[in-house]
């Protein structure tokens, strides 16, 4: 299988309870739930080493994104992961 950046290449479920706020310039905060943490690539090389990260997959709008397919759809944007109230 060949990997390309953005791909997801692993998803496992959270915890009710975990958070993403959202933030495109100029535009308000918008709060996300996360439904879970993906293991997404980040780059690959000619070599074939792959490096990847974990971030959350969260529900924006209707849709399933990670933070790195949302600024790809959307454009730059912070995000902030809001842990769980104990």
């Amino acid at each position: 299988m060949r990997y390309t950046r953005r791909s997801v290449v692993s998803l496992a479920p959270a915890e009710p309870g975990w958070d993403v706020e959202v933030t495109k310039a100029g535009e308000e905060a918008v709060l996300c739930p996360v439904i879970g943490w993906a293991i997404v690539v980040l780059d690959t090389s000619a070599e074939g080493l792959t490096e990847t990260a974990i971030e959350p997959a969260f529900v924006y709008d209707g849709a399933v994104y990670t933070p790195a397919e949302l600024a790809h759809s959307i454009g730059e944007l912070d995000y902030q992961i809001i842990e769980p109230e104990e």
